[in-house]
């Protein structure tokens, strides 16, 4: 699924895809360059972040599945970011549902 199909998903307003130092490879929406620099690395910090978290539960817990992660949310009020790999995108949460999103962004990371 190409960035553009997920742009095109009710209240998405950016999807970029980053490399692993953070670099946007490929971005759309309404969100201006610099912000999509700092959305992409925003994403590639948090997913890090989320990494090491996912690690130490499963140490914890002696659960599986946990590691490594599939991707992460963080909800505001009013918007949603979230990611699968290295694919980030920012919706309306009136608008948006998350559970579509999740499941196009991970079609988009599975390409």
């Amino acid at each position: 699924m190409s960035l553009r199909k997920i742009l095109v998903l009710d209240g998405v307003t950016a999807v970029c895809r980053f490399r692993d130092d953070g670099a946007v490879m490929d971005a759309q929406g309404m969100l201006p360059p610099e912000l999509m620099e700092r959305l992409a690395h925003f994403a590639q910090w948090y997913r890090r972040m989320v990494s090491g978290n996912t690690d130490l539960l499963s140490l914890f817990s002696q659960m599986r599945g946990w590691s490594p992660s599939q991707g992460w949310v963080v909800q505001g009020a009013a918007m949603t970011v979230c990611s699968h790999g290295n694919t980030v995108c920012l919706f309306d949460n009136a608008q948006g549902s998350l559970n579509e999103i999740m499941r196009a962004l991970a079609e988009t990371a599975h390409e």
